[in-house]
């Protein structure tokens, strides 16, 4: 009996943290690509959230293969309020480029990830 009551009690708390999980803001859409392959530079990197995001509160860096940083603007709002977006400042040499950013959510739980792409 006992052992049913605590597979009941986990069975309650997945339920109950599942949909917190689902509420908080994630990456819908970037330009480019995740593992893209691009003939040219990039002249900017922006991204698309599940749900609104704060500029001020939001970071995008871009680095190359070796983990050197690649000079990009202050993250800028766009026309859309779920995205963001930082312009490169000179164009990328052929190469792999790593993309991390960092956001938060309505509900201000702070999010990352990264996401890489290349210039041929």
């Amino acid at each position: 009996m006992r052992f049913r009551t605590v597979m009941a009690a986990a069975a309650l708390a997945i339920g109950l943290a599942a949909p917190a999980i689902a509420w908080h803001n994630h990456l819908t859409k970037s330009v480019p690509e995740a593992d893209q392959q691009l003939d040219e530079s990039p002249k900017e990197v922006r991204l698309w959230f599940s749900e609104k995001v704060d500029p001020k509160f939001s970071s995008v860096t871009l680095t190359k293969s070796d983990s050197t940083k690649v000079a990009v603007s202050k993250v800028q709002p766009t026309d859309d309020a779920k995205s963001i977006l930082v312009t490169v400042t000179e164009p990328l040499a052929s190469g792999k480029y790593l993309v991390r950013w960092r956001t938060a959510g309505d509900d201000g739980h702070a999010v990352r990830g990264t996401f890489s792409f290349t210039v041929k």
